[in-house]
Formats: structure tokens, sequence, C-alpha cells
């Protein structure tokens, strides 16, 4: 049986700080899961810096389903 891993996400959560650690573990072998707020399509954004702003953008970014939402959870598994 392959080891656990639990992503916590919600909408606008950067795109990359989810998705490739999500991709890498599943490629080493994990069995990987997102939990949000609630289960649903999540919307991801992406940070970008614009030249002549003091600050980054936020521009929508890829969507990706929570498979579970917070109160599914088992901590025992």
């Amino acid at each position: 049986m392959a080891a656990k891993v639990l992503i916590l996400a919600g909408d606008a959560a950067e795109s990359l700080e989810v998705l490739y650690p999500y991709q890498r573990l599943r490629e080493e072998g994990y069995e990987v899961h997102i939990a949000a707020p609630s289960k649903k399509k999540l919307q991801f954004v992406v940070h970008d810096f614009v030249e002549g702003y003091d600050t980054y953008t936020e521009k929508p970014g890829y969507t990706w389903p929570a498979d579970l939402a917070f109160r599914e959870v088992d901590p025992a598994q």
C-alpha cells in the first residue's frame, strides 16, 4: 500500500504550489489527495510581475477538483 499525502488547498491557491508537489509525489509512488473547504472544482491562480508595478498581479490559473472536503478527512488514514 502506498503512503498517503494530503494537500490542503482552496480557491486562489497558487497553481504551481499545488500542482507541482501533487505531480512529483505521484511520480514517486505516493497516493495524493487534495482537500479543500468543500469538495468542488478549485480555481487556482498564477502570480506574475508586471514592469512598473510595486507588487505582483494575480491571474486565473488552472482548475482542479478537490478530492475531499475538510470535514471528510480521516486523520487516521
